[in-house]
């Protein structure tokens, strides 16, 4: 009788044991599930300078302020993220008053290095862009078509919907004055600091 009651009391033990492992397991699984998704998001990126150029032969001075701002759009995928923007800048010479617009759409994609899903904290990601470009000014009348490519992260530090990001890359622009019929090439390198919020 003994053995009989010891071997159900084992039995028992090993029931229990074996119906709270998956139970474990489910835990972690429905707390990743309980946090915001990231299917959408909405991206801010803003730059200022202040340039003063000095010609040592004629010991003049001129100086331009440039701001320039983007807001995006991108639909994220968990590997990659599909989207476009919008970039507005603008050029002043501070001595002439002459000041030059930009406006900027472009297509973005950006492919994660790590999955960028609830519960990342850090994600590196490669950025790809395509566009086209509109330049105005009191002499100038430009479109064109620009690209880039760049490398970035985004740091998730307070919650699962909100990320401070940073890129870094090179660019390059096609532009065609159509008053003069002046052809432009531009190359420059970038790097822009800005945040992203998802939902």
């Amino acid at each position: 009788m003994k053995h009989l009651i010891a071997a159900l009391v084992l039995t028992t033990s090993v029931n229990a044991l074996a119906q709270e492992t998956p139970a474990q397991a489910s835990v972690s699984q429905d707390s990743h599930q309980d946090l915001r998704k990231r299917t959408h998001g909405m991206t801010w990126e803003m730059t200022s300078s202040n340039t003063k150029l000095k010609n040592k032969d004629t010991n003049t001075e001129s100086e331009t302020t440039s701001t320039e701002s983007k807001f995006g759009y991108l639909y994220n995928f968990g590997r990659f993220e599909l989207g476009g923007a919008f970039t507005s800048s603008t050029d002043k010479n501070e001595d002439t008053g002459d000041k030059t617009t930009a406006g900027t759409f472009e297509l973005i994609g950006h492919i994660n290095i790590l999955k960028n899903e609830p519960g990342e904290d850090l994600v590196p990601y490669a950025a790809l862009s395509l566009g086209s470009v509109v330049m105005e000014s009191d002499t100038l009348d430009a479109k064109g078509s620009t690209a880039s490519l760049g490398f970035g992260l985004k740091w998730f530090p307070l919650s699962e919907i909100f990320a401070l990001k940073a890129e870094l890359g090179a660019g390059s622009a096609s532009i065609k004055d159509d008053n003069t019929d002046i052809e432009l090439e531009v190359k420059a390198t970038y790097f822009n600091i800005g945040w992203a919020f998802y939902f």
